[in-house]
């Protein structure tokens, strides 16, 4: 008896906000008997009056990977650092650091001829303050991290052994775990590990698990009346940064996404009334011919960003895109300063939008952006339409690249709002 009295009142509430959606006072027509159907429009490519790709900076931080090598010209290094070492020792051997590839292309011969070692100077580095030509970055010695900021080991100072994929890197001299230890100004900066060769590895990250991440292991006495201990350690830091020069790209009238060199997309298009208006059926009519207020209370039910694919895309592996489209809050954009991108990350809020994934085998991808216009034509005053910025989700995992035409549309469907007579 409860049970039935319980539901009903459930149903009835339900009722209710299904009518409350028809009044005449309701912001959007959503629900309720005698609601329009949706309706199909579009913003085409003729609208978009801004559209620029660039440059910016990108923190390395907690990903599950470090690529290392390079593919068209871009460079990755990976930096791993190992602290809670032994306060003190009498003896070390059997020094080694083992790695876990995830991915590999064009890497077959993983040895010291193509992985290269450097010892980094005395640098403090942490990783989630790992920027490369970053406005706001850890500063390295110089404007951005470089040679000057390593010392390369001789190749006769170390093995590199690759079986399936895991890769053992064998030191053959213990100088460096040495040097790591009786460092009295604590200045134990790790290691760079990079490659000339024309091709990158993938390398887990301690961040993906216990089992794959990279690990020390050596020998050693605290004093002579020990016996041998074997210390294995887990990496205290391990990223990846990559090499640019000091000047940020800009691209007017292109429309390409990169990774490393992270490349993003800003584009800025026109929301015309007659978008919405013009596609409305012959019996509709806009309420006291406000057609502010009809945009304000339509019902955006989905809105896609459509880029197609212009089969320019030098990304090596099969793979996926992830986008993530961000409101652009900035007045102006930078066009002229090359020390700096077109938008910082200041310029741009992110909603928690949904990201967007399609294979870049695809002739197009759609970013599903139903929020953003939803409030650029609901709520102009809180966001005010200035633009729309792409970026890749996985901007530090690979070499991705990929351009579209330029011939972008925005695809809507809608609900018009519903009045009662």
């Amino acid at each position: 008896m409860n049970i039935g009295i319980k539901t009903i009142g459930i149903i009835m509430f339900i009722s209710l906000i299904v009518i409350s959606c028809t009044q005449k006072d309701n912001l959007v027509g959503t629900g309720g008997s005698g609601e329009h159907t949706p309706i199909n429009t579009t913003i085409d490519h003729t609208n978009f009056t801004k559209i620029y790709s660039y440059e910016d900076s990108c923190a390395y931080n907690n990903s599950n990977s470090m690529v290392i090598g390079n593919y068209e010209e871009e460079i990755a290094y990976g930096l791993i650092c190992f602290t809670s070492l032994p306060d003190t020792f009498s003896e070390i051997s059997s020094v080694n650091i083992s790695l876990k590839i995830k991915d590999r292309n064009n890497f077959e011969i993983v040895d010291n001829t193509t992985l290269k070692l450097a010892k980094i100077n005395d640098i403090e580095w942490y990783e989630n303050a790992t920027w490369w030509v970053s406005s706001d970055s850890t500063e390295w010695s110089g404007e951005h991290f470089s040679e000057t900021d390593y010392i390369d080991l001789l190749p006769d100072e170390y093995e590199i052994e690759c079986e399936d994929d895991s890769i053992n890197i064998i030191f053959l001299e213990t100088n460096i775990l040495e040097d790591w230890i009786n460092d009295e100004d604590n200045n134990n900066s790790g290691l760079v590990i990079y490659s000339d060769t024309d091709g990158f590895l993938d390398i887990y990250a301690s961040e993906y698990s216990n089992d794959e991440n990279p690990i020390l292991t050596f020998e050693y006495k605290e004093t002579a009346e020990d016996t041998l201990t074997t210390k294995t350690i887990s990496t205290c830091y391990d990223c990846m940064i990559y090499e640019t020069d000091n000047e940020f790209g800009k691209w007017e009238n292109e429309l390409k996404i990169s990774n490393i060199q992270p490349i993003k997309i800003y584009t800025k298009f026109d929301i015309l009334e007659s978008t919405f208006i013009d596609v409305l059926p012959a019996e509709y009519i806009i309420e006291n011919a406000d057609t502010a207020l009809f945009l304000q209370r339509i019902t955006i039910n989905k809105a896609e960003l459509i880029l197609n694919n212009d089969g320019t895309n030098a990304y090596p592996l099969t793979g996926s895109i992830y986008l993530s489209p961000y409101f652009v809050i900035a007045d102006t954009i930078n066009t002229d300063d090359p020390n700096l991108p077109l938008l910082t990350n200041d310029d741009i809020d992110d909603l928690y939008i949904s990201s967007s994934t399609d294979t870049l085998q695809s002739e197009q991808i759609a970013i599903d952006i139903t929020k953003i216009i939803q409030y650029y034509i609901s709520d102009g005053d809180e966001y005010e339409n200035k633009g729309i910025v792409l970026r890749s989700l996985n901007v530090n995992d690979n070499f991705i690249h990929t351009e579209f035409d330029l011939e972008p549309e925005i695809k809507i469907t809608f609900t018009p709002p519903y009045f009662e007579e």
